[in-house]
């Protein structure tokens, strides 16, 4: 019988000599207390996929409602804009109203306009030239242009005249 392998009720055991790896003991476990850290570990690891999936999901959903929210807005603009029209031509106060409740409707929602004077040089980082001079070198705005938290969500249109 080898001494360093001794039978004992069915399960193996070994001596000091073998426990060791470079020195340190070796703490061998059963193969049961092995599946059962295995088996826990996967758990733990299913679980933290699972949470990572929910806050994707929450992210996408919020994702979606805020682009679905800046289309509406978008299309929003094109009604501000006519009635903005509408109030140069007719002195209304009704008009007036719901262009201003139109506006802080859009200012809740964080777009703000951009502000063009005729004596800024064109930027085309927020304007789009839509009829331009040569030597031209003043901004005369079309149709005015917004952003949302500091990104550009519609150039303002802009003709450059002498």
């Amino acid at each position: 019988m080898d001494d360093k392998n001794v039978k004992k009720k069915g399960k193996d055991h070994t001596t000091d000599e073998e426990n060791t790896s470079n020195g340190k003991p070796v703490e061998i476990k059963e193969p049961v207390e092995q599946e059962e850290i295995d088996y826990k570990d996967k758990y733990l690891r299913a679980l933290a996929d699972y949470q990572n999936l929910l806050k994707r999901v929450e992210k996408e959903k919020q994702d979606f409602v805020q682009y679905a929210n800046e289309r509406l807005i978008l299309n929003l603009l094109e009604i501000i804009d006519d009635f903005e029209r509408a109030k140069a031509t007719v002195k209304d106060t009704g008009i007036e109203l719901i262009y201003k409740k139109l506006v802080d409707l859009i200012s809740s929602e964080g777009f703000e306009r951009i502000v063009i004077s005729e004596h800024d040089s064109f930027n085309p980082d927020y304007m789009h030239c839509i009829e331009a001079e040569p030597d031209g070198k003043r901004i005369v705005e079309v149709r005015p242009g917004y952003r949302k938290n500091g990104k550009i969500v519609r150039a303002a249109q802009v003709n450059v005249v002498k």
